[in-house]
């Protein structure tokens, strides 16, 4: 089929040719000239004419062509709406179909509906069934039950209970077991790893210097002398007034050949072997320079003190710390005259701070830190004598009140559990102290002394009522005490804990502190 003719365009195209026509005319009319002659109006005539025939041609060319046009369009529009109503009759016969399609589905729907209504009808039927079911098997239930109560005499309540209660205990045993295996295996490998630790920190250290003996008495080289003192005793009396909290006592010996002894204790350590040497130069001397107490005094107490803090800084270069304050160096150096069981308390402290450092290592904790807690655990030990408390609580503190890191002060205050901390600084520290305090030499402790000793505190522990065990730890410092729990209350164990404290304080001679700790449990066990 041809392409259809537009019918717009072929009349645009007409009036376009007719106005060029019109404009040719009246170009043509308007260029004559008005002053033409008569004899020319033919000419113009002629072309008017010949205007006019040529618009006429154009114009009835044009007329056919857009008569052709105009038919071809009209047989194309025929030929749409043909086929448009093709595709309208072929429309019409889907919608009929798909109206019947409906029709069906809405039939199919209320059958569905009424199956759905009947089901429902059938389920409520069946739901009130069960629910009559239920509640007769409800009370047959509660029938049966006071029926089983009633013949085995029992209550279900106490039953359920019963029940529950012997199962958490078979779960408790069973964990109880495992919890035992558990501890049992970490307790042999943490004594295995323990003393492996120990043998290898021991099989590194080995000390280079020799334990010092403190001497607390001075020689009086005649009886003449001794003599002179005991009527004269304004030396001592010079010296005590010097030294603070000492008591110095003549002492003569049985033997003859012995000499007498002037006898010094009590007070600090460094007073007092001031006080040692200021005697043994002033006796020396004779009876005439007894005046010059206070310079010779004043001489040696200022040499040690010099003597103290060489002793410190020593120990912080030898062990290789930092940012130790003056203070604390100094104190360190007072322990060079301070003896716990015959022991050089400023070698014990370098020695445990080198153990801790050895321990430290083979456990990887920081062995700096382990150093520092050692230097500083028992610098309380210089200042026990003027401090009421535990040393290990007045190394602490003063370690806080120069400048020390919390955790290494509360460490150095654990040392003796006066703190109770489970850190592996902690532990490091307590290694390292009772590995110089119990290892062979480092302590003189005369049996005969300690045993009356322990016995005389065990004593005085069992002189009160409702004590029924007792063991005394640590060398004599700790004493823990177990009480009937019928004849004693938990709210008298502070009060009893301070009377036997006190008791001990009173009736026993001992060095240092002891710690009472009392304790009152009720236990019940089965074996099966």
């Amino acid at each position: 089929m041809n392409q259809p003719y537009d019918l717009t365009s072929a009349l645009a195209t007409l009036a376009v040719s007719v106005l060029l026509g019109y404009m040719i005319f009246r170009a043509g009319f308007l260029l004559l000239p008005g002053r033409l002659a008569a004899g020319n109006r033919s000419q113009k005539d002629e072309v008017l004419k010949e205007a006019r025939y040529h618009a006429d041609t154009v114009c009835e060319d044009l007329l056919k062509r857009g008569e052709a046009n105009l038919l071809i369009l009209r047989d194309d529009l025929a030929d749409a709406i043909e086929e448009r109503k093709h595709d309208l009759e072929n429309a019409e016969v889907d919608l009929d179909s798909r109206e019947k399609a409906f029709d069906s589905d809405e039939g199919q729907i209320g059958k569905l509906e009424a199956n759905v209504e009947t089901a429902n009808q059938k389920a409520q039927s069946l739901r009130a069934v069960h629910d009559a079911l239920v509640e007769n098997l409800e009370g047959a239930g509660v029938a049966l039950k006071q029926r089983l109560e009633q013949v085995s005499r029992t209550d279900s309540n106490e039953l359920k209970l019963a029940i529950k209660r012997s199962i958490i205990e078979n779960r408790q045993l069973e964990c109880q077991k495992v919890l035992r295996i558990v501890s049992d295996d970490l307790a042999s490998s943490g004594r295995r790893l323990g003393q492996r630790v120990i043998g290898r920190a021991m099989a590194r250290y080995a000390p280079e210097f020799p334990w010092p003996k403190t001497l607390n008495s001075v020689e009086v080289e005649t009886l003449r002398l001794a003599d002179e003192i005991e009527a004269n005793p304004q030396i001592l009396l010079d010296m005590k007034e010097l030294a603070p909290g000492i008591e110095i006592e003549l002492s003569r010996p049985e033997n003859p050949d012995y000499f007498p002894l002037l006898r010094l204790s009590g007070g600090a350590g460094v007073d007092r072997e001031a006080a040692r040497l200021a005697l043994q130069e002033l006796l020396s001397k004779g009876s005439s320079s007894w005046g010059k107490s206070r310079e010779s005094y004043a001489r040696h107490r200022e040499a040690i003190e010099q003597q103290a803090i060489k002793l410190g800084r020593q120990a912080v270069v030898a062990l290789r710390l930092d940012n130790i304050h003056p203070e604390i160096q100094k104190l360190v150096g007072y322990l060079n005259w301070r003896t716990s069981y015959r022991q050089n308390q400023y070698l014990h402290t370098f020695e445990v701070a080198v153990l801790a450092g050895i321990v430290a290592s083979e456990l990887g904790v920081d062995p700096s830190d382990a150093k520092r807690c050692g230097l500083l655990h028992d610098i309380g030990k210089a200042l026990d004598y003027r401090i009421e408390g535990s040393h290990a609580v007045i190394s602490g503190d003063y370690s806080d009140r120069y400048g020390e890191r919390r955790i290494i002060c509360d460490t150095v205050m654990s040392h003796h559990n006066d703190l109770i901390i489970e850190t592996p600084m902690a532990f490091v520290l307590k290694t390292s102290d009772t590995l110089s305090g119990a290892r062979p030499g480092a302590r003189v402790n005369l049996e005969e002394g300690y045993q009356i000793r322990l016995n005389a505190i065990d004593d005085v522990i069992r002189s009160f009522p409702g004590v029924t065990k007792s063991a005394i730890m640590n060398g004599g410092r700790e004493v823990h005490v177990e009480v009937n729990h019928k004849r004693v209350r938990d709210a008298d164990l502070q009060s009893l804990s301070t009377e036997i404290a006190k008791r001990i304080e009173t009736d026993v001679a001992f060095p240092g502190q002891i710690k009472v700790l009392v304790t009152r449990r009720f236990e019940a066990t089965s074996v099966a």
